[in-house]
């Protein structure tokens, strides 16, 4: 498959982060580590300011503009638990002539217990340039979920005194399936009985069930075997 423009201008500046946010976080640790304690999230505003100056300047030797650092008004920080939060950065990209060619978006994740970043960030590529089609991109997980693009994670030493128990999740589609009414117009329970019961035969609990796209979604959990 061909790849198009920003994505070969999101590579090149993947490339340059994977090298930056390391080498800012070795360098500023300790500062940043006392800004958290401070000031809380300014911390990673600061962190993200550092490591985002290399990655716009290689891309403006290439022709390419961005406006860097961080800007927090251009990002949105919505999903995560409050150890894992990510916020998306957004960085409309244009030519020397000024034209829009996409955006690139920082996926940035940080920990609102300490200063720690559970994952590296890294950056992918929209061809939207528009803020409310930014975020209306970014508002599909299947934008920011991406099976693709390699994922590192950080040794997290502060997670020991959590309790050990942990649990495993998954959902079913097809519930919704057991609550169509039969030939005769009725309801009846035991289509989802019967669904219900091949998950609660191998341990699994319902958590809660949503109603998405004309679907029943069910989710269920249950505790993760050693």
């Amino acid at each position: 498959m061909q790849t198009t423009a920003i994505e070969n201008i999101a590579r090149t500046a993947g490339d340059i982060l994977s090298h930056a946010w390391k080498a800012v976080y070795e360098e500023e640790k300790d500062e940043l580590t006392e800004m958290f304690k401070k000031f809380g999230d300014r911390a990673y505003g600061s962190w993200i300011q550092q490591f985002m100056t290399p990655v716009a300047e290689r891309l403006a030797a290439d022709g390419f503009i961005i406006r860097g650092g961080f800007n927090l008004k251009d990002s949105i920080e919505n999903w995560g638990p409050p150890e894992e939060r990510e916020r998306c950065v957004w960085y409309v990209v244009k030519s020397l002539e000024g034209e829009e060619l996409g955006t690139l978006v920082l996926q940035a994740y940080h920990s609102h217990r300490s200063f720690f970043m559970p994952r590296a960030p890294r950056i992918l590529a929209l061809e939207v340039t528009d803020r409310e089609a930014i975020i209306a991109a970014l508002s599909d997980a299947s934008t920011r979920i991406r099976w693709d693009l390699r994922e590192e994670r950080m040794p997290q030493p502060q997670l020991q005194s959590i309790p050990s128990q942990r649990f495993e999740y998954a959902t079913d589609t097809s519930i919704g399936d057991g609550l169509k009414p039969a030939a005769d117009g009725q309801l009846y329970s035991w289509n989802l009985d019967n669904a219900l019961g091949h998950w609660g035969r191998y341990g699994w609990e319902l958590v809660s069930v949503v109603p998405a796209g004309g679907k029943v979604i069910a989710y269920f959990k249950r505790p993760l075997m050693d």
